[in-house]
């Protein structure tokens, strides 16, 4: 196993009557199994779909050519990739030199936006658009303006052939679009939702094409899948996770769960977790149709930044919070504090450390502290930021994020509240 996932001090102040029994906590894992059984969710099973994959990695040959691409999403077909391409290609400088990513389509902010697009070189360029439906507001508004700066530096019938299209296999926009324009297309499974989507074309075709090795990316979350398939009970620790989380909330009211990353190119690995977590578990009916009283609200932390400006509310103000801790036993970077710190007697505690060794206390520290306060607080360690422990982590969190839903009695595939959103936004600018 590439990551460990300790939980202790999730225990805090929960009776034996207040925990998730193994019975209810083995009926969701097996709940879950069986929506994959059944098909009517892919996102285990597509991890080593042959015919799938080749159809990505053609993609990525064909595309390869360009020496930089555009990736066009926005909340699942962009934070994952975004996330996993910063922490692979900084965090271990593992990832070949190929097509540099652009980002765009996330926001409709025109400043943000320009300041991507006035930067790309077009002549040198493709585009990536990824959206389902087609109609998403950001990515189709950022898509017609970057179509048309290329079309304007390659020509109409060149640009043609530098944009490919991830979306659904038969209908919607983009894929009438793809089909009219004679765009390139790649397929997002029917049975695959946004959020969980980072390990399909949405992530692995513009990953492999910047020189990310998927395919230790995807051996990684294989590991994780089948080392779940195979737990006895309720003994794996995604499935733990997901229970602590669920009983600290139903039974103690704590419905904040912040994820406290010590790593600082985890980062974006923390905003794509808080898009799962909260777009899956918050909603307003169970599955049998009664109001939900229950929803966990995530915050992504980074250590040791945020130990200095949210702890102390974390360690005395309201005990409505779970806390869930990564760190990463080895870092690349072998940086020491100069001896020269021991001259002066507030400093010579960290005299010739590493600094990874302080980073790692001021984690231990804080979960330590934490603990003491009876706090409930969790840790997962990776042992290094590498494509397989990252393949891992997401499937993890995805495997997760499926058990609570069904411990809490809710759909957590679905996402109304961000449907109704966007239809009320098509109304007000369909009368400006």
């Amino acid at each position: 196993m590439h990551l460990t996932y300790l939980d202790a001090n999730m225990r805090a102040d929960l009776s034996a009557t207040e925990k998730i029994s193994p019975q209810v906590l083995r009926e969701a894992h097996e709940a879950v199994v069986q929506l994959h059984e059944e098909k009517e969710q892919g996102w285990l099973d597509v991890l080593d779909d042959a015919e799938y994959l080749q159809s990505i990695n053609s993609a990525v040959k064909q595309f390869s050519k360009y020496k930089n691409c555009l990736v066009i999403g926005i909340g699942g077909s962009d934070l994952g990739t975004r996330a996993l391409l910063e922490a692979l290609q900084r965090a271990t400088c593992d990832v070949r030199r190929a097509t540099t990513l652009w980002f765009s389509g996330d926001t409709t902010d025109p400043e943000a936006i320009a300041a991507v697009l006035d930067e790309i070189p077009w002549k040198q360029t493709c585009i990536n658009i990824i959206s389902k439906s087609g109609g998403t507001l950001e990515t189709m508004s950022v898509f017609f303006e970057a179509k048309r700066r290329l079309e304007k530096a390659v020509g109409a019938k060149q640009a043609a052939a530098r944009i490919i299209c991830t979306t659904d296999s038969e209908k919607g926009t983009l894929r009438e679009m793809a089909q009219g324009k004679g765009y390139a297309t790649l397929t997002v499974p029917e049975n695959i939702g946004g959020r969980f989507s980072v390990l399909t074309a949405v992530g692995l075709f513009p990953l492999a094409l910047a020189g990310v090795n998927t395919k230790d990316l995807l051996k990684g979350a294989i590991e994780m899948r089948d080392d779940w398939l195979e737990a006895p009970g309720a003994s794996h620790p995604a499935d733990r996770f997901a229970a602590w989380q669920a009983a600290h909330e139903m039974r103690k009211h704590r419905n904040i769960h912040v994820l406290f990353t010590y790593a600082s190119y985890l980062r974006g690995i923390s905003n794509w977790w808080r898009q799962l977590w909260a777009e899956s578990l918050g909603k307003a009916q169970l599955l049998n149709g009664r109001p939900n009283v229950y929803g966990p609200t995530p915050v992504a932390s980074i250590g040791p930044t945020d130990q200095h400006s949210q702890m102390q509310l974390y360690h005395e103000g309201p005990d409505n919070k779970i806390f869930t801790f990564i760190t990463v036993d080895n870092l690349r970077a072998k940086l020491k504090v100069p001896t020269s710190a021991k001259n002066y007697e507030l400093t010579a505690y960290m005299s010739g450390l590493s600094f990874a060794e302080l980073l790692n206390a001021e984690a231990t520290g804080s979960i330590q502290a934490l603990a003491e306060a009876d706090r409930p607080v969790g840790q997962i360690k990776l042992n290094k930021i590498d494509a397989q422990a990252l393949g891992s982590l997401i499937c993890f969190f995805e495997i997760a994020t499926a058990v609570a839903g069904q411990l809490y009695g809710i759909n957590a595939f679905d996402q109304p509240g961000v449907e109704a959103s966007k239809k009320k936004t098509k109304e007000i600018l369909a009368k400006i």
